[in-house]
């Protein structure tokens, strides 16, 4: 089991590229947090995990929180 934090920006685009890939989202854990400003996408098995994976890889646009986090850490250390 994976979570994912997703910008809440990126709901729909992500959701969308999850339906035409055949993963109905509706059968997994989609959990809402407005006031952080992301959403919380929490898989159960392998494959959707691994169909997650692909699909963020391929819309360099869909931005996760983690990545978001590591990118403004390094920036800080270079300062």
């Amino acid at each position: 089991m994976k979570t994912y934090k997703i910008k809440l920006e990126d709901k729909a685009a992500f959701l969308n590229r999850l339906d035409k890939a055949g993963i109905p989202a509706e059968s997994y854990n989609v959990v809402d947090d407005k006031f952080k400003g992301y959403f919380e996408f929490t898989t159960d098995d392998d494959v959707t995990d691994n169909m997650v994976k692909t699909i963020l890889k391929q819309s360099p646009k869909i931005n996760r929180i983690s990545e978001m986090i590591r990118k403004i850490v390094r920036e800080e250390l270079k300062k």
